[in-house]
């Protein structure tokens, strides 16, 4: 009678096993978030000697914890893999694959590179080798299996955020509250701020993080959510408009689309829509006001951002985006909304969007090869944006043209294998340092200065658009579960705002760490979502 009822039940052993099983992915989940607090408050707040050596220096934090991070996580999943007999069932995704299949071609880029040494750790003060790919793989690996707590993670990432915007905004004031400017000489003090450094790495930090505060903003349905997005929000534009990067409006200009996108679903998004707008307007006058009362003699923005915070007209533009949020308010309470006539204005907008893209690119070229006919010479002339150049966008225009150049004169096998993980410089050096030398002096070129230009020429055609494939897919599959989850959107923002910023700029610790944690948030809450349904 007991054997019949042992073999009914669950075996001691199994019972055993399951207890164990569940007690070493506990640990994995609490190891993860504490390795995924550290690295959202360390790196982006962590300085040594000022800005001296911030990427070294950030890099050498960022490897440490990791190495620690690995040590710890892959210990303790042998452990659950032996007791567990494997991890359970496959619930692979799209993304997954391309992750992985990234990491293979990534390692076989720099095999075959030529310089496999160099390829491991990566170049000089950016270390982006086979080593920081390899982290990133696992943080996303790590994070869609056993991202039990996410949300503190996204929230520790969140509220440094808010600290380095508020350090970012007083720099711009000149208020130096960390000491980092201490004999700094005032024509450095615009290219560096707030605990990140150099500019760009600031607004690649900001722009990778400000959609996940406008996307709680933008959704929750709780008063004090809502308030503690809008002041994130705020905050975020109001150091974005002075942060002097003209990156980072690409990056905006992308992210605000997604909300705009999935707005007009509903008039309720609509006029959350509008109230991200009016911020953001808001943020502009904010700052201008902020200048008025603390001055800053040396300050030296952008042609953007120097419209957007002083040009008087904004004050109208103001006063135009309350009128119209003030219309979507009423149509909010009184629902007075057409989805349809929404998404043909969703339609134009994208239409308008690329016809300005296409002929942005159109002007840049025709001017860049010398025909560009006389009628357009005027508007080239007076849009700096449009006037293509050696110089154009901070020397991007020839760092573009001898990086396209470069991999042109590259053979078949370089071509769709890549010259290795941040193999750019010592490739680029080996064979054109004359050249490089004439363009840039004693600097190092060490990038394309465009992460998905970057891409091809380090990983070759193959695992560039395998790389690219990452974002592609988890946005595609975030958008399917929008509906159930608007906060998924967030997520889509994100990883669309740090792909149009880093057309312009590359991967660095300060940035692509946390896109990664970000998309695999984002994927953890899709499996679990599936898991529970099942």
């Amino acid at each position: 009678m007991s054997n019949k009822l042992a073999s009914k039940g669950t075996s001691p052993k199994r019972k055993k096993d399951e207890n164990g099983a569940e007690i070493a992915k506990s640990v994995i989940e609490y190891i993860l978030a504490v390795i995924g607090i550290a690295l959202c408050v360390l790196i982006p707040l962590y300085l040594k000697n000022g800005y001296y050596g911030v990427g070294d220096v950030k890099y050498q934090l960022y490897k440490g914890i990791m190495l620690v991070a690995m040590i710890a996580l892959v210990f303790m999943s042998v452990v659950y893999w032996m007791i567990q007999s494997g991890f359970g069932k496959d619930t692979s995704c799209d993304t997954d694959w391309c992750v992985v299949i990234f990491m293979t071609l990534s390692l076989v880029s720099a095999l075959v590179g030529g310089n496999f040494s160099a390829c491991m750790t990566g170049y000089n003060g950016w270390y982006m080798g086979f080593f920081s790919l390899l982290t990133f793989g696992l943080l996303y690996y790590y994070f869609t299996r056993f991202g039990k707590y996410y949300k503190v993670v996204l929230i520790c990432l969140c509220a440094t955020s808010v600290i380095t915007y508020v350090i970012g905004i007083l720099h711009r004031l000149m208020i130096d509250v960390i000491g980092t400017y201490e004999g700094i000489a005032d024509k450095y003090k615009n290219q560096f701020l707030s605990t990140l450094g150099q500019a760009t790495w600031y607004s690649s930090f900001l722009c990778t993080v400000l959609p996940l505060g406008i996307a709680l903003f933008w959704c929750a349905r709780k008063k004090n959510h809502r308030i503690i997005g809008g002041i994130f929000s705020f905050l975020g534009f109001a150091s974005l408009v002075t942060q002097g990067s003209d990156s980072a409006y690409v990056a905006l200009g992308g992210f605000m689309l997604v909300f705009f996108w999935f707005s007009v679903t509903s008039v309720e998004r609509m006029e959350r829509f509008m109230e991200i707008l009016l911020l953001f307007v808001g943020a502009t006058r904010f700052m201008n006001l902020a200048f008025l009362l603390h001055p800053n003699p040396i300050l030296e923005l952008d042609t953007l951002s120097s419209f957007l915070v002083f040009h008087p007209l904004m004050w109208g533009v103001l006063l135009v985006v309350a009128l119209l949020w003030g219309i979507s308010l009423v149509g909010c309470k009184k629902q007075i909304y057409s989805v349809k006539i929404g998404k043909i204005c969703r339609g134009i907008v994208l239409a308008l969007v690329g016809l300005g893209i296409v002929a942005a690119v159109l002007i840049l070229y025709l001017g860049a090869h010398g025909t560009l006919p006389g009628a357009l010479e005027p508007v080239a002339s007076k849009i700096p944006y449009l006037k293509w150049s050696d110089n154009w966008g901070n020397g991007r225009g020839r760092t573009w043209a001898f990086s396209w150049q470069m991999f042109m004169d590259m053979d078949f096998g370089h071509k769709l294998f890549g010259v290795g993980p941040d193999g750019y410089a010592p490739y680029a050096y080996s064979f054109y340092q004359d050249r490089l030398v004439q363009l840039w002096g004693d600097r190092t070129l060490t990038n394309a200065h465009n992460e998905w230009m970057n891409a091809v020429i380090c990983y070759g055609l193959f695992g560039a658009a395998v790389y690219i494939g990452i974002f592609v897919t988890a946005i595609k599959q975030f958008v399917k579960e929008w509906m159930s989850n608007p906060m998924m959107i967030g997520f889509v923002a994100c990883i669309v705002s740090y792909m149009c910023h880093n057309f312009f700029c590359y991967q660095q610790v300060c940035c692509t760490p946390f896109i990664f944690i970000i998309i695999g948030c984002g994927i953890y809450i899709m499996r679990e979502k599936g898991t529970n349904e099942s």
